[in-house]
């Protein structure tokens, strides 16, 4: 009969290779975990290199860079601040005539929800870099008022195109911190300013329009999720929070009045 020597038995050998001591159990990484250059640069305060940081490893793990959920995900949130703005301009009296406000109301309630449910999917599914960026990034309410937004929403002839401010002051209650953002088709003050209802061909247009710049492969959409998702820009070193032209506060936000 084979017989294994003392300091080769297969206890031996298996303790010896496959179980590493409890120290270096504890040192090695599963995932979610921050890697150490990241929890330096987190302890430094460097916020900027931080979020470049992450944005770099996102792009190493991330397969043919393949930016799916996060794509998805600002598309559902044009979708939720779409939403938000419509029950504004019902609860404010500013909405088109004709229909049920109480029964519109309770619709756009339902649709909230699911869109919500929908965000939260496309959440979970962002890589750990990209989720960790995003969470510190959204961490200020006021992220949207990022410079590069505020100008996207000139671009697009909404409120920061005008001296009205209803970017900054619009009143968004926590239950719909979601739909915070820019106008979008339903904001009641550019349906005023334009002095004409867009009609249902056109709002399908610009709604197909801007979808295929959220999710598809354009320098624009690059833009658009770096700034949205990370608070970056480029050529700019500067602290993301230092580039919000409001102050981080929901508490400070006063009712627009349409």
């Amino acid at each position: 009969m084979l017989t294994i020597p003392r300091a080769t038995t297969i206890e031996h050998y298996m303790s010896s290779t496959r179980n590493p001591a409890p120290n270096d159990v504890m040192s090695q990484p599963i995932g979610g975990e921050k890697p150490g250059a990241e929890v330096q640069l987190e302890k430094k305060g460097e916020i900027n290199a931080l979020q470049r940081y992450r944005y770099q490893k996102w792009q190493q793990n991330t397969i043919d860079s393949d930016p799916k959920f996060s794509c998805i995900l600002l598309d559902t949130e044009e979708d939720l601040r779409e939403i938000a703005q419509e029950e504004l301009s019902i609860k404010n009296g500013c909405a088109a005539p004709g229909g049920n406000p109480t029964e519109r109301l309770r619709s756009l309630n339902i649709k909230f929800w699911l869109l919500s449910l929908k965000w939260w999917y496309c959440r979970s599914n962002l890589d750990d870099f990209e989720l960790r960026a995003f969470k510190l990034w959204r961490l200020n309410p006021r992220w949207y008022m990022h410079r590069a937004l505020v100008e996207e929403c000139i671009g697009r002839q909404g409120c920061c195109a005008r001296a009205c401010g209803c970017c900054q002051k619009r009143e968004i209650s926590p239950g719909r911190s979601l739909g915070v953002g820019h106008c979008t088709l339903k904001c009641a003050c550019c349906q005023k300013s334009r002095g004409f209802e867009v009609s249902t061909m056109d709002k399908k247009q610009l709604k197909d329009q801007f979808q295929s710049c959220v999710k598809g492969p354009s320098h624009r959409v690059t833009r658009y999720r770096q700034v949205s998702i990370w608070g970056l820009v480029g050529d700019s070193e500067e602290d993301p929070s230092n580039m919000i032209d409001a102050p981080p506060s929901y508490d400070q936000v006063k009712k627009c009045k349409c």
